[in-house]
């Protein structure tokens, strides 16, 4: 019995890194019955009765899969079976809002794809989901090449990439130094941005496995990016390159004059208007806080994005300093905002002012702030 059991887990395995294939819907079914609550076994079903042209009962398997894949906390996995349901059947308003009430409900591991769609509302999810095209490619096959033209973001639904950089000859040196690093599920690649950039591909990347990815063209995700600029920032804070270490060389360099002049970094959700749910999330450095508000000075990167200074003028925001043991939120309005020069870098300042809060907490928060900024 148990070697049995063991040959049948064998074969599930196989069916799933596509190394065996079984073409018969009832036996297929069979193994379901064995493995009913296997994500992986049910889409890959899915697939074999999309072959079939059962287009029915494909929708219908898709449906499961993306909610198994929901409950074994993978995310991207769950958003392609949903694109793949929905290219046999367009979906009703009702049901795709289901589906992203669903897949945020779900519990993931912290990564940076996660917390790039996080940030997404409901219609910015779908339009990226609309304009995404599923990639399967077997072990073994290119990618792109160096000096490749770097034209789309690539999400790593399962498998392994290898991707091989070679550092530039110095004086003296005859061979090039190679870096050789592996990615997997959840991770991505793609030097996309900023969008009018003509960017060349530094690596040699290659399919070390069965991969599926999800691919996001340059040229669509500037379309899209037109219409969302929050789906634009999500791809600047994802694409970032700049190492913590690199925040901090900052920080450290933002001379303290006064007790009150700061420089903190903070992070900032923006309600552009009093019905909006989804908010504008940026980056940026507090100075001048005082009992009745604070100049914060938004993160240079967002300068490529001219819409985003629109849309904040007398917007509602929240604060919020992070520290290592709490996080101080604090609510307040935009009352201006204008073009500034920090660390030689063009960008935005914004004065706020705080809401609903006495001149005693008021006066605990910039204390807080001060405890934090010394530890700079």
């Amino acid at each position: 019995m148990n070697n049995q059991l063991s040959k049948q887990i064998t074969i599930a395995k196989h069916i799933i890194d596509g190394t065996i294939t079984i073409d018969s819907v009832k036996e297929f079914e069979g193994m379901l019955q064995i493995f009913p609550n296997n994500p992986s076994l049910h889409r890959a079903y899915s697939d074999l009765l999309v072959r079939k042209k059962s287009y029915a009962k494909a929708v219908q398997s898709y449906h499961k899969s993306a909610e198994l894949f929901i409950a074994a906390g993978k995310m991207l996995a769950a958003i392609l079976c949903k694109i793949l349901q929905w290219r046999i059947i367009k979906p009703s308003h009702h049901e795709a809002r289901q589906f992203y009430t669903a897949l945020f409900s779900g519990s993931y591991h912290e990564t940076r794809l996660k917390s790039f769609f996080d940030r997404l509302s409901y219609p910015e999810l779908m339009a990226l989901m609309n304009r995404m095209e599923r990639v399967r490619m077997s072990a073994g096959n290119t990618i792109r090449k160096i000096g490749d033209a770097e034209k789309a973001l690539y999400l790593i639904v399962s498998g392994n990439i290898k991707s091989t950089t070679y550092e530039p000859l110095k004086k003296n040196q005859t061979d090039h130094q190679k870096t050789t690093s592996y990615l997997t599920e959840n991770d991505f690649f793609g030097d996309i941005y900023p969008f009018k950039e003509e960017k060349l591909s530094l690596a040699y990347t290659e399919t070390a496995s069965r991969v599926e990815m999800i691919k996001l063209s340059k040229e669509k995700l500037i379309l899209v990016c037109k219409k969302y600029s929050n789906i634009e920032l999500g791809i600047i804070d994802l694409l970032q390159t700049r190492s913590t270490d690199d925040d901090e060389d900052i920080l450290r360099s933002v001379r303290k004059t006064e007790r009150n002049t700061l420089a903190l970094r903070m992070n900032l959700k923006i309600y552009p208007d009093a019905l909006s749910h989804h908010p504008v999330v940026l980056d940026g450095y507090s100075r001048d806080v005082s009992v009745g508000g604070m100049c914060i000075i938004l993160d240079a990167k967002y300068t490529n994005i001219p819409t985003v200074y629109k849309s904040i003028k007398n917007a509602r925001i929240e604060i919020s300093l992070p520290s290592e043991a709490l996080t101080v939120n604090v609510s307040g309005a935009i009352v201006w905002n204008k073009e500034v020069y920090y660390q030689g870098q063009q960008t935005v300042a914004l004065g706020i002012q705080f809401e609903d809060m006495s001149p005693k907490l008021s006066g605990l928060l910039v204390v807080f702030a001060d405890i934090l900024s010394d530890k700079t």
